[in-house]
């Protein structure tokens, strides 16, 4: 873990306060275009979401706010100076089993967004398709269900934990070595769920 900023820490719990944030669907969608090693100013922010200058400023002062992010620097472009901005934590962790009601709705909402965000990516990624076959390379989609017993889902869930520390281990967070190669921003989102039925027997 390389760290940007002394403030910089291994990892959150998430709380009430930082949920209510996230729960807004473009402020979410700024804060997962910025990550814990990579500096982004507000202008590569704006292109990363396709979002105002003006719209993703907000956005980061409210992150900022909710201890969610911090400045971590400048860069000098052209004539003046840019802000940069990093995640405060390595990880952020929520557990859903201690979260009081008004936590499990702005949960649930900030699911809700990011869930939205990844079809809107999916639909463009495979409008893209059309003009870069290539792309195909950094998409995957798969659903199943399925009978798992409790040893059966906690090893999916390993296998889960690899996929992302694999996807983690090949960032390539050098700049320069990006511009002089071929690197495509992706980003992975996975996640393992017990249908409708099996929750709603739980609920009853």
């Amino acid at each position: 873990m390389t760290k940007l900023h002394p403030d910089q820490i291994d990892l959150m719990y998430l709380g009430l306060d930082h949920l209510k944030v996230l729960s807004s669907a473009a402020c979410s969608e700024v804060f997962q275009a910025m990550s814990f090693e990579e500096p982004l100013s507000i202008r590569e922010i704006s292109q990363e979401v396709n979002r105002s200058t003006a719209s993703v400023g907000e956005h980061i002062v409210k992150l900022l706010d909710a201890g969610l992010i911090l400045p971590v620097g400048t860069r000098k472009r052209r004539a003046r100076e840019e802000a940069l901005y990093a995640h405060k934590a390595d990880s952020n962790i929520l557990d859903p089993t201690k979260m009081d009601p008004d936590i499990l709705t702005e949960y649930i909402t900030k699911f809700r967004c990011d869930s939205r965000q990844s079809v809107r990516l999916m639909t463009l990624a495979t409008q893209a398709l059309a003009n870069d076959k290539e792309l195909l390379d950094y998409m995957a989609e798969k659903s199943f269900v399925g009978y798992l017993s409790r040893e059966g889902a906690k090893k999916v869930k390993a296998a889960m934990k690899v996929a992302f520390d694999t996807f983690n281990e090949n960032i390539e967070h050098d700049p320069q070595v990006r511009e002089n190669g071929d690197y495509t921003r992706t980003k992975l989102t996975a996640f393992i769920l017990p249908t409708q039925r099996e929750s709603e027997k739980r609920l009853k």
